[in-house]
């Protein structure tokens, strides 16, 4: 039987639920992991602007390919945006999430995980735009890739700051600052 025809399933489902929130600080009420990476409002340059294209995929593109064409820089840029959205939501890091693609590319850790996980390239991609959506990789201000701990999880450091726990990955060369 379902947990919405059985009161017993519910109550023990809401219980779980409070106890995760008192485990990780999470105030009552509110849900224990915030959606999206904007809500966790991390730290750094990379994470100053975000980008909020108004409108469906479709819409945005239709308009930026009818006033600048099809092959264009702008183009090319809202198509990557409207990608992001997929991992990022409706707020995206342009800088922080195009960083992240620059170092895939132009340093060893793309490689890497493609050779030692088993992936192609676009899952890899893909993986690492899904952990930095959820605060589990940031772009330090130097353009390095860390490890994160978000805040309000149970191993973030006290007060609720992020923790930046091991570094994967430099700047790729003349990519150091957000901009």
């Amino acid at each position: 039987m379902g947990s919405k025809k059985n009161p017993a399933a519910r109550r023990a489902q809401k219980n779980a639920r409070r106890t995760t929130r008192k485990r990780s600080g999470a105030p009552a009420g509110s849900s224990s992991r915030p959606r999206h990476l904007y809500d966790l409002k991390p730290p750094g340059v990379f994470y100053q602007d975000w980008n909020r294209p108004v409108g469906t995929d479709a819409e945005i593109m239709n308009k930026v390919t009818t006033t600048f064409g099809p092959d264009s820089d702008e183009a090319l840029t809202m198509r990557f945006m409207t990608e992001y959205r997929t991992f990022y939501g409706p707020h995206v890091p342009l800088a922080a999430a195009r960083q992240l693609d620059q170092i895939l590319v132009r340093t060893d850790l793309g490689g890497y995980m493609t050779e030692h996980l088993g992936t192609t390239p676009e899952e890899a991609r893909e993986s690492m735009h899904s952990l930095h959506a959820r605060g589990m990789l940031l772009i330090a201000d130097d353009g390095s890739l860390w490890m994160t701990v978000p805040p309000c999880t149970p191993r973030s450091a006290p007060g609720g700051s992020w923790v930046f726990v091991d570094k994967k990955a430099d700047a790729p060369p003349g990519l150091t600052t957000a901009g």
